[in-house]
């Protein structure tokens, strides 16, 4: 396992149009790198894993359940196993997601 990965390095797939996504799996947690442009939309959706998003660059709009919050970078949101969350780039965004347990990507 390599200890040390630049952001840079990581193989960057198009999971939809104008975003990226690149990935790091442990043992126990998945650390996912999200690189989207601004409008981009990720649909209401859950999943079993607990999931904490770390805003490193732009604005992003964020529910999850009922409630909504406009993020911008420096801040987190919490999103808890199986609780429906979407997101949109309201600018250029650069998000990092903490998921536990690892998920099966």
């Amino acid at each position: 396992m390599n200890h040390f990965i630049a952001l840079n390095d990581l193989n960057m797939q198009e999971a939809m149009k104008n975003a990226w996504l690149g990935s790091v799996q442990t043992e126990n947690l998945t650390v996912a790198y999200t690189d989207m442009k601004a409008g981009v939309e990720i649909p209401m959706h859950q999943h079993p894993e607990e999931a904490v998003d770390i805003m490193l660059e732009g604005k992003l709009e964020m529910q999850v359940g009922e409630v909504s919050s406009i993020l911008i970078a420096g801040m987190i949101s919490i999103v808890p196993s199986s609780i429906p969350h979407r997101a949109r780039a309201i600018s250029d965004c650069r998000v990092l997601t903490v998921f536990y347990p690892k998920r099966g990507m």
